[in-house]
């Protein structure tokens, strides 16, 4: 059986890194470099940095002695910093302590600027806001009734023009009923204009039904004795067409189009 010589042999063992504060310097400056490049910072794997410094062979208890240790050692590192620099520190204090401190006074006058600031504020998202609110619903409403008065006064008026030429047109087309020969072109265009302004009329007064007003009720009677003198010229030139339908070929094919339409 052979051995290995002495110089064949490695029997290097793995030594435990040391505590103090330089053992934590790595992740310090990892932890540094992620905030100036803005980057995440990895949490710290307890388990991974034991392994890492071979922190792993040592016994708990004394693991837990020299962390502690450590801590006492840096707490009172850190007493003895605020104790070297203690005049700097009172210095400092005394800026925002002293009441003469004209810094001090600018702080409170923001203050109390603040306070009125949230004050105001909140007067208005309470009260203001919803005073607003209400007087806009208002105006929107009064806007809307105005709308309404506007369409209607602009209906009435082109109902009161509809029915005033269409007065005069039934006027000439009856006229033109007791004429011998009767003007067949001249008839039939005053009744394609007649039928065009009564079927509006009919439509504006559909609009007004629930007015119950004097002048819209005078405005259907208008419409009424427009419609009936209408029909009275219809219905005599209707029994011209019958008793001669070759002749009045262009006002039969008229009465029958406005009849398809109606």
């Amino acid at each position: 059986m052979e051995f290995l010589n002495d110089d064949e042999l490695d029997l290097d063992l793995p030594v435990a890194a040391e505590i103090s504060k330089e053992l934590f310097a790595t992740e310090i400056e990892n932890y540094r470099e992620c905030q100036n490049n803005e980057t995440d910072v990895a949490d710290f794997d307890v388990d991974k940095f034991l392994m890492q410094k071979n922190l792993h062979y040592l016994p708990l208890d004394s693991l837990i002695r020299d962390l502690s240790g450590l801590s006492q050692k840096m707490v009172q590192t850190l007493l003895e910093q605020i104790r070297s620099n203690y005049d700097d520190f009172l210095s400092f204090s005394t800026t925002y302590t002293d009441e003469e401190n004209e810094t001090l006074l600018d702080l409170e006058r923001t203050q109390s600027d603040l306070q009125i600031f949230m004050a105001q504020l909140s007067h208005l998202v309470q009260e203001d806001i919803t005073n607003i609110q209400e007087i806009i619903k208002d105006v929107i409403e009064y806007l809307r009734k105005l709308d309404e008065i506007y369409g209607s006064l602009r209906n009435h008026s082109q109902l009161t023009e509809a029915l005033s030429v269409g007065k005069k047109l039934s006027k000439s087309l009856h006229e033109m009923c007791g004429i011998e020969p009767l003007e067949e072109e001249i008839c039939s265009g005053l009744i394609e204009q007649l039928y065009s302004l009564v079927t509006a009329s009919r439509r504006i007064l559909e609009s007004f039904t629930d007015s119950d007003s004097p002048y819209t009720h005078h405005l259907r009677n208008d419409y009424q004795d427009l419609l009936q003198e209408f029909q009275i010229s219809l219905k005599i030139l209707t029994e011209k067409c019958l008793e001669s339908p070759s002749c009045f070929q262009t006002l039969s094919l008229t009465l029958v189009l406005m009849l398809k339409t109606t």
